[in-house]
């Protein structure tokens, strides 16, 4: 037939194979957050050059050139079935990249096959040529059996890959590995109904390179539709680079395509050692908190490092929602908040700490001692007051003026901070009065507490350069009585202080009842 009669035919195949041949390139360009582009790209040049060498084929007039033609049809034959080959075994196994124990053994084979081809002349067991009305008809021989049995085993390995991601999926990961099935169920029906039952209803043109082109067209919509290109617009609008939120950006298969510079930073890898990684194993690694958050489902958890000094982030994740309107990715945002969490911290401490001396005030204590005394009602468990009254300290201050006055209090509050244990409330109770409550802690081992006290703070005037002070201290008990409040509890402490007082001052008195 004419090349101008073959014409529209002609046209339709380079149509294909330039439409092939811009899918591949355009996912390329993209091959840093698009997953599996190397052997999707693979795939599609190799499928373009397959249509343009079969359309040269029927063209050429020469049969010299039209041999070159078949010695270079089967590598780039069996090239494109090989970039399907990788690409559903990266897809259906969830891998960044081909093992290279399959890698080399696949394209060795792939080479020892074509090489069939290319040394046909040396034993014509490839294919002979045949006059037919004159016309060059290639014959095919025993070797081609070889090669028509590996291309059906690149493309059945291939289909079994995509049947069983197909199986394990669901949702719209479901329908992406549809789309795949479809795709690569079109070149391998054709090519049984052509090679077995001798179909071809357009006689000028090779119907197996032709449907490639349905298998790129659809393997590009499901990869780009439900890969980067479909994720990366619905989170870009939020996402700018230099934000100090870390951002990481999960496909439909829990892989991260995306990451901000504030991510890498926070999580101390590179863009490289997060992109194209699971998010479970990123996370892990990071806080393992942060991933058993993430399988339950939650949309916020605050996190703290084990560093020293500790530092907090706040995570947040969520779905993202595509055009159907079920979840196509997620997005994590990560934040170091260890500024406001130690604002938070400094601002509570001025709220429960006295200024001058540091210790608890006195709203402070009696939010903690009410719990104690209740949970002593509740348990009958001992608890115990004790209250600390300097003597003479107007005296002080006269002598020596406030500003030793103040440092007076401040040695008096950190020695007795230091004698108390981690449960024990030591608080400022107003002017030269401290107070303190000891939970679990019996009459008997109060006073000794009391004592251990009163002979620290007498101890302090070789401190307070030669400042003299003192303590009158008064203990009180409980153990659970119902009819007593903490007030009382309290003022009995502070009457037994007035006992120590009138007793001649720097002493320890315990209450005691005046029925007794």
């Amino acid at each position: 037939m004419p090349v101008l009669a073959q014409l529209p035919y002609l046209l339709l195949m380079l149509f294909s194979a330039s439409m092939s041949g811009i899918i591949a390139i355009r996912v390329y360009q993209a091959r840093r957050k698009v997953a599996r582009s190397a052997s999707f790209s693979l795939m599609a040049l190799c499928g373009a050059l397959w249509m343009i060498l079969v359309t040269l084929d029927s063209i050429l007039p020469s049969l010299a050139w039209r041999e070159m033609l078949w010695w270079l049809i089967p590598l780039v034959l069996l090239s494109t079935l090989m970039g399907l080959f990788f690409f559903s075994l990266e897809f259906s196994l969830r891998l960044k990249q081909v093992p290279k124990t399959i890698l080399y053994p696949t394209a060795a084979l792939t080479l020892l096959v074509t090489g069939l081809s290319i040394t046909n002349p040396l034993h014509h067991q490839m294919w002979t040529i045949s006059m037919v009305n004159g016309n060059a008809v290639q014959v095919m021989g025993k070797f081609f059996l070889i090669q028509l049995a590996y291309t059906y085993l690149l493309a059945g390995a291939s289909l079994t890959l995509l049947v069983r991601a197909y199986l394990l999926s669901k949702g719209a990961l479901r329908r992406q590995t549809g789309l795949l099935l479809v795709g690569i169920l079109i070149p391998v029906l054709v090519s049984i109904a052509t090679d077995v039952f001798d179909w071809n209803p357009l006689p000028y043109i090779d119907l197996p390179a032709f449907s490639i082109l349905f298998t790129v067209s659809l393997f590009g919509w499901a990869t780009l539709r439900f890969n980067t290109f479909y994720l990366l617009p619905v989170a870009h609008d939020v996402i700018i680079k230099n934000m100090q939120e870390g951002i990481l950006v999960t496909d439909i298969e829990g892989l991260v395509i995306f990451s901000n510079p504030a991510a890498q930073k926070i999580l101390r890898e590179t863009e490289t050692q997060i992109n194209d990684h699971p998010i479970g194993d990123i996370l892990v690694k990071w806080q393992p908190e942060a991933l058993r958050a993430w399988n339950a489902g939650e949309e916020e958890v605050q996190l703290v490092s084990g560093e020293e000094p500790p530092q907090f982030f706040r995570l947040t994740m969520a779905k993202l929602i595509g055009d159907a309107g079920e979840a196509v990715g997620s997005l994590l945002t990560m934040y170091n908040n260890t500024d406001q969490k130690n604002y938070e911290k400094a601002l509570n401490e001025l709220a429960i700490r006295d200024p001058l001396t540091s210790s608890y005030n006195r709203r402070y204590f009696y939010e903690i001692a009410y719990a104690y005394f209740n949970q002593t009602v509740r348990f009958s468990r001992p608890l115990s007051i004790l209250m600390i009254d300097l003597d003479h300290f107007k005296r002080i201050n006269d002598t020596y003026g406030h500003t030793k006055g103040d440092l007076v209090l401040q040695r008096v509050a950190a020695v007795c901070r230091s004698l108390v244990r981690a449960p024990d409330i030591f608080s400022r109770y107003g002017g030269e009065e401290f107070i303190l409550a000891m939970p679990e802690t019996s009459l008997e081992n109060a006073l000794l507490v009391a004592e251990r006290l009163r002979r620290a703070i007498e101890a302090l005037k070789s401190e307070l350069e030669g400042i003299s002070i003192t303590a009158s201290m008064g203990v009180a008990q409980t153990i659970g009585e119902a009819e007593l409040t903490l007030d009382v509890l309290i003022n009995r402490s502070d009457e037994a202080m007035y006992l120590s007082k009138r007793a001649g001052r720097n002493r320890v008195t315990a209450w005691k009842s005046k029925e007794l």
